[in-house]
């Protein structure tokens, strides 16, 4: 007979060790605690998913605004205006444009006109054409 089978035979021999008498209302308290906290975690998840799905439907609805009034932003030919003036009017135009969410294709016509007078090309031909831009 081996040592290990000698130690069996005489464990077998042991009687069990007495329970605690508060032994099973201990374990019925800690599975009562664990099953709490299963279900307040999936109340938890639930609320949260819930938000998740109901957020974007208490969203409110966009309002269909009116188009902003351009303004011209070539001024009329009877007027004089000068350089800063006129690049000012066009760049507050620009602003309206961008702030109303106006496509490239209609923002394009409004770049292409300041590039023109940052160029000098909309000046006239008798005027001296300044250097700087005063800001």
């Amino acid at each position: 007979m081996t040592p290990d089978d000698i130690l069996q035979a005489h464990l077998q021999q042991l009687q069990d060790a007495p329970l605690p008498p508060d032994l099973w209302r201990r374990v019925d308290r800690a599975r009562r605690y664990g099953q709490k906290r299963r279900i307040g975690i999936a109340a938890s998840t639930l609320a949260l998913a819930a938000v998740v799905v109901l957020l974007p439907l208490m969203q409110p609805m966009p309002v269909a605004r009116k188009a902003a009034p351009t303004l011209a932003a070539t001024p009329s030919p009877h007027l004089h205006v000068d350089a800063d003036t006129e690049l000012r009017a066009l760049d507050r135009t620009l602003q309206a444009g961008y702030a109303r969410n106006a496509s490239d294709a209609e923002l394009e016509p409004l770049w292409a006109q300041r590039r023109r007078l940052l160029a000098g090309g909309d000046a006239d031909p008798d005027t001296p054409r300044r250097r700087g831009l005063r800001i």
